[in-house]
């Protein structure tokens, strides 16, 4: 119980400003009963209620009702102990905190406006069972290849090292040697890869190799392919009733996007938005350091168990 209180200290203070269902938590509260004071600040029962409300069931189901809500009292006064020091040392003051204080408050309310967008969404069982037939892809029985590719500029070159291939020499140390594409340093590795993800002339090609094959060359638009198919595997179809609740939450967001999105454009029309351009251009020259990650290439899926 005591780690318990000691990481429900860190929640309290993690989720000052807005909660994970977007409701403020600590604050002047709104309940008439106050629990605790710390200097003239008021900790209210709603405040404890609501932080209740937020904590994953399996947490406030296992301790006692006394209990858990003094650890939670507990945690707020924590809280307010080192507010109410930091406010003394002026700390509010500051101008750094002040930005990060005004940034929670402007994330807190921009969660509450999603929120209320939230509570006009419905999803019904006639989209449900439309967005399950249109993606059978995802939910039907598909067959999953964990590939690899050695890409080389011309046919010439291809036949040759297809030839290292049928006299036993190792596919992925041919593929860091001679192949030309983005997978070359990985041995050829496309990861694990489903239909419709790889080209079309190579989505052919790979979904007809059985376990450990190897194809033919295979001409495309960014040179000669020889394919590899290291393990083949087989999902079945998922139940409509097993997905169903899934399926109505990926439908439930697709909404409130596109209802975060129209509202965005709506408002724009009454606000003004500016950006400066110039603080954009000082930053242009900068050469990313070798070693940072860039933005996702929408590559297959990476590697792991085509069993999976």
């Amino acid at each position: 119980m005591k780690k318990f209180g000691i990481c429900l200290s860190a929640v309290l203070i993690m989720m000052v400003g807005c909660s994970e269902s977007g409701t403020p938590v600590p604050g002047a509260g709104g309940g008439k009963n106050v629990v605790a004071k710390v200097g003239d600040k008021a900790i209210y029962d709603s405040q404890v209620e609501q932080f209740l409300g937020n904590l994953p069931p399996q947490v406030s189901s296992r301790y006692g009702a006394e209990r858990i809500r003094r650890e939670i009292v507990d945690g707020f006064v924590s809280m307010e102990l080192l507010a109410w020091e930091a406010r003394r040392r002026g700390i509010d003051k500051r101008e750094d905190v002040k930005l990060k204080l005004d940034m929670l408050v402007d994330q807190t309310l921009a969660r509450e406006i999603e929120e209320e967008l939230k509570k006009s969404i419905t999803v019904d069982e006639a989209e449900i069972k439309k967005y399950y037939g249109e993606h059978k892809d995802r939910y039907g029985s598909n067959s999953r290849v964990r590939a690899r590719q050695i890409t080389v500029p011309t046919e010439g070159e291809a036949k040759t090292i297809l030839d290292k291939i049928k006299k036993g020499e190792d596919f992925e140390a041919l593929a860091k040697k001679y192949s030309k594409d983005e997978y070359a340093e990985r041995g050829g590795s496309l990861g694990i890869v489903r239909p419709g993800k790889l080209a079309p002339e190579l989505d052919q090609v790979v979904f007809s190799l059985g376990e450990g094959k190897v194809s033919p060359v295979v001409k495309t638009a960014g040179g000669y392919v020889i394919l590899l198919a290291d393990k083949v595997s087989k999902t079945a179809e998922k139940p409509y009733e097993q997905v169903k609740k899934s399926i109505e939450r990926v439908i439930a967001r697709e909404k409130l996007n596109k209802a975060v999105g129209d509202l965005k454009a709506e408002i724009k029309k009454k606000a003004k938005v500016e950006i400066n351009e110039e603080y954009f251009a000082k930053h242009k020259a900068q050469v990313q350091e070798p070693g940072m990650p860039g933005p996702a290439s929408g590559a297959p899926e990476p590697e792991g168990n085509a069993n999976e």
